[in-house]
């Protein structure tokens, strides 16, 4: 069981590190107009979420996977709303 939690605790720090990521790419697209960079930034951001998956995928049951996708994702989703709307 304690290996388990030491699973839940590395994804948990891992989307919040990929969270805090998000924050700064947004924040780095909004003031700096630069395309290689947003492109480079783009990419770099869907090989660390790949790999996140992989790796959730690997830890967790089905319906873990599920609550776990669907917090995350609305979470991603309420940043881009207020990093968007408040431009």
């Amino acid at each position: 069981m304690d290996r388990k939690k030491n699973h839940y605790f590395y994804i948990v720090i891992g989307q919040i590190g990929f969270l805090l990521i998000v924050i700064a790419v947004l924040r780095y697209i909004l003031i700096i107009d630069d395309d290689i960079g947003r492109g480079l930034t783009m990419f770099g951001l869907i090989f660390i979420q790949s790999s996140l998956n992989f790796m959730v995928s690997k830890f967790l049951t089905g319906k873990e996977r599920r609550i776990f996708n669907w917090s995350f994702f609305s979470v991603m989703a309420i940043i881009f709303i207020v990093g968007f709307t408040f431009v």
